[in-house]
């Protein structure tokens, strides 16, 4: 289903298999709900644990959930193959404006969350009640910065890597744009056309497996 969803995209090609363990980072979770969800929100350890090992910066990094409705399996190791994200120009601004600060405290955390999901258009953070006091705040202030703000900021100052998972929650980590020369992923999603052709099959084939 993942090489469908690349060819939707007009990306099809052989994609970097690695295995994943998941984790809570730092205790930075809560509860929360908005209209049709109910669930968590999160900002994930993941250590990797692909034999033969496998180098900085990709052994062991700080995630974001891609997708509102999937979840994320914290027992056990998971299979996900890893792939350059081109980032609409919001998405980018927020991870060059606020992903360091996401790192400093679950109201960040979790209003980064919240904050990424409204640009990918996966739910509205008007809408978010979360078991944070202010992260729902935080996260219209991450907006109206990326809508509306003048201040400057340093721009491309990540590059950003999709993790996707055929089975569980598509995971997005950002890697330092001055960390040097990073092993490039063989293939690449668009942070539109190929977020949702990859969602469309991730549905359809688990609609499948529960038919």
């Amino acid at each position: 289903m993942l090489l469908a969803a690349l060819a939707l995209a007009g990306m099809a090609g052989a994609v970097q298999a690695d295995v994943l363990k998941v984790d809570v980072n730092n205790g930075y979770t809560t509860v929360a709900s908005a209209p049709g969800y109910q669930g968590e929100v999160a900002q994930w350890s993941v250590t990797n644990t692909t034999v033969p090992a496998v180098g900085a910066p990709f052994d062991s990094f700080v995630a974001y959930c891609l997708q509102l409705m999937e979840s994320v399996d914290q027992v056990g190791e998971q299979n996900y193959s890893r792939i350059s994200f081109a980032a609409n120009a919001d998405v980018q601004e927020l991870y060059d404006r606020f992903y360091s600060s996401s790192l400093t405290s679950a109201v960040n955390a979790v209003g980064f969350q919240v904050a990424l999901w409204d640009l990918l258009g996966q739910a509205d953070a008007d809408g978010f009640v979360t078991g944070v006091s202010g992260a729902g705040a935080k996260a219209l202030m991450m907006l109206d910065e990326v809508h509306n703000g003048t201040d400057p900021y340093q721009q491309d100052r990540y590059r950003l890597i999709s993790w996707v998972s055929e089975d569980h929650q598509d995971l997005l980590q950002a890697v330092p744009a001055d960390a040097g020369e990073v092993p490039e992923p063989s293939a690449l999603v668009l942070g539109g056309v190929g977020l949702l052709a990859l969602g469309w099959a991730s549905r359809r084939r688990k609609a499948t497996d529960r038919a």
